[in-house]
């Protein structure tokens, strides 16, 4: 277990609370206030970091932000590693301190520090966003019925952010069906688009299964994401009646 048996994720004032500002985009900022905070493509949970699914450097849980002993500490979970202060962290841990610069695949790029070493009040850290990787900070749906896939791979449906977030692979299967949208696409044509090479049709089956449970209000009654027996698959982004 990483965490101490004494740390509490959700007694804030037991937490040094910290900000990772990013050293690429003017503004955007993160508020590390829980305990476990993870960064990967593939990480949801609303206190974790997003990356984008095209950062094929990064891995899906790459790192793994922990406060624990007083301190915050970064540890690598990825396959290429994380730079430190240039340094690379790889399967390891470092304790962190202000003025530390994390760097992680090809997009995420930070300074981190403590928030008491910064101008940054208690209450203005509530302002900066936390467990959503945008390129544009106010990034917002464009519909307000039906499904929206954001460029970062977010996924709005009916105007509300949902608390997922998509894989590569998910997205470009949603990336190509939203394409082809009320359209049967074959299933040799989705394999491609989604792998770029030949696989069997159970793995896209595995895919959809995956994408469903992440996007429909109730999987085993899709309103989104249909299968067309035989023939192929078809999105719907404003949804379908339920029979």
């Amino acid at each position: 277990m990483l965490m101490s048996a004494s740390t509490n994720t959700n007694t804030v004032p037991a937490i040094q609370m910290a900000i990772l500002q990013s050293n690429l985009r003017s503004g955007e900022r993160y508020g590390l206030r829980h305990a476990l905070v993870r960064i990967g493509r593939g990480v949801i949970e609303p206190q974790d970091i997003p990356l984008p699914p095209d950062d094929v450097h990064a891995s899906r849980e790459h790192a793994r932000l922990i406060y624990e002993d007083s301190a915050w500490y970064l540890e690598d979970q990825s396959r290429n590693g994380t730079l430190v202060n240039g340094q690379l962290l790889r399967r390891n841990r470092t304790q962190l301190k202000t003025g530390d610069r994390i760097k992680i695949g090809d997009t995420f790029d930070v300074t981190f520090r403590y928030l008491g070493d910064t101008t940054q009040s208690d209450d203005s850290i509530d302002t900066m966003p936390r467990g959503v990787f945008t390129s544009n900070p106010n990034e917002a749906p464009a519909t307000q019925i039906g499904l929206w896939i954001s460029p970062s791979a977010a996924v709005w449906r009916d105007g509300e952010r949902l608390p997922v977030f998509l894989s590569r692979t998910e997205y470009r299967l949603l990336k190509h069906l939203l394409q082809h949208q009320g359209d049967v696409c074959e299933y040799e044509s989705v394999i491609h688009a989604v792998w770029g090479e030949t696989r069997d049709k159970d793995s896209l089956h595995e895919l959809i299964y995956r994408v469903r449970r992440k996007i429909e209000p109730n999987p085993s009654a899709p309103r989104y994401l249909v299968i067309r027996s035989g023939i192929g698959v078809v999105l719907f982004p404003q949804g379908i009646k339920g029979d």
